[in-house]
């Protein structure tokens, strides 16, 4: 922890809760510098090829007004700063969105854009001489007197909980790293916003940008000609061919109605999702999502904390969305920060490579995240067949079927 006569520099956004982070910070007698970080440009774009930006509508920290901002902190006699990170951001969100939407794969940009943040944030901090960092995020943080290892807790106040965007950071962000809306819900928070009388924005809802519609068509613009490749959809049971499509961008693995796919076989009303996506020849497979399950999922890139002991299974609950439910597993770790987690039940649907996945101690309360990686696969077991993921074809389902009766003596 940060002793009154320490620096600490502390991002803000002119939101509520960022605002009352700095406050809090204050008035425990710390030396807080604020620092506004900016991931996308100031007001209209210039022109209609400048028009389109992914950040403003789906980072999580996109700024409105800097003038605004630097109000707020001036009225607390807080120093402010404004860094421009627009080409990081760039570099390392907006054209891998781009490029793993080519790929078929997930990719969250709300994750990717907030450890972005966190290296800024070090980054300037040890320029000021701040020893420590801090945001207006709602998390815990803990450390091990012990060992030294600092670990992550999901929020008291579940709805507002951002453990997920956090659980990425590294050993040395999270030492860094102070929350003072740790112990404190969204209602607390709003009341010392109405006591400190600072008028603030509004709070905004960002999404993951793979959850807009149509991010197929909005990222048409950084594509040249000769990687957009068209093709056919096809049904995957019968593989018969039910409709043209204009791209690969279009889809990704899982993608269902809710996420843009927008393809119902004729005559039957129904939602289908996206099983396969083969680049070189342009082909969409899609499938009922009600004919779609798997047991296990495995995740890559790992990253393991909160001391987890590596040589034993571990009864763990598993969140793949942002506020999304955390469903119960146990967790099996791997060679080359790998892992698989075996699901208590079957779980519908599928989870498409790439896909952001945090691991958690418990299913709800304040809650240790254990682990966070990318998934690799999500499969079901067959004994004498090993993992499987979408069958190949409806022959393939029926010889499996017929070799397991055979090893049941039917």
């Amino acid at each position: 922890m940060a002793t009154q006569s320490q620096k600490v520099l502390i991002a803000v956004t002119g939101r509520m809760d960022s605002a009352v982070a700095a406050y809090l910070l204050k008035k425990q007698g710390m030396e807080v510098h604020a620092v506004a970080v900016l991931f996308h440009a100031q007001g209209e774009p210039a022109s209609e090829n400048d028009a389109f930006t992914l950040d403003p509508k789906v980072v999580q920290y996109g700024l409105s007004d800097l003038n605004l901002i630097k109000k707020v902190y001036d009225s607390m006699e807080i120093p402010f700063y404004a860094v421009n990170a627009q080409e990081q951001y760039y570099a390392l969100v907006h054209d891998k969105v781009v490029a793993h939407r080519l790929m078929g794969r997930s990719y969250n940009s709300k994750v990717a854009t907030t450890q972005l943040l966190f290296d800024v944030l070090v980054e300037k901090a040890k320029i000021i001489g701040a020893k420590s960092i801090a945001t207006g995020h709602y998390a815990k943080l803990q450390m091990n007197q012990k060992s030294g290892e600092n670990s992550l807790f999901s929020s008291p106040d579940l709805v507002s909980d951002q453990s997920f965007l956090l659980a990425g950071l590294t050993q040395e962000q999270l030492a860094m790293l102070q929350l003072p809306l740790s112990d404190m819900r969204k209602a607390e928070t709003e009341k010392i916003a109405k006591i400190m009388g600072i008028k603030t924005e509004a709070s905004k809802k960002h999404l993951n940008v793979f959850e807009k519609p149509t991010l197929g068509k909005e990222i048409e613009p950084f594509l040249p000609p000769d990687m957009i490749t068209e093709g056919e959809v096809y049904q995957h049971q019968d593989d018969h061919m039910i409709a043209e499509h204009k791209g690969l961008h279009h889809f990704f693995l899982g993608q269902g109605v809710e996420t843009g796919l927008d393809i119902k076989r004729t005559g039957m009303e129904r939602d289908l999702v996206v099983v396969d996506l083969i680049a070189k020849s342009g082909k969409v497979v899609v499938e009922d999502p009600r004919k779609l399950f798997y047991t296990h999922v495995s995740l890559v890139g790992c990253r393991f904390g909160g001391g987890s002991n590596s040589i034993f299974p571990l009864d763990v609950y598993i969140q793949f969305k942002e506020h999304g439910e955390r469903v119960s597993g146990k967790l099996y770790f791997k060679n080359n920060q790998s892992c698989v987690v075996e699901f208590s039940n079957k779980q519908s649907g599928m989870i498409g490579r790439g896909t952001v996945a945090v691991v958690y101690a418990k299913a709800s309360g304040v809650a240790r995240v254990l682990a966070t990686g990318h998934t690799q696969n999500c499969f079901h077991m067959i004994k004498g067949h090993g993992r499987r993921f979408a069958p190949a074809s409806p022959d393939d389902d029926n010889e499996i079927e017929q070799s397991l009766k055979n090893q049941m003596g039917f």
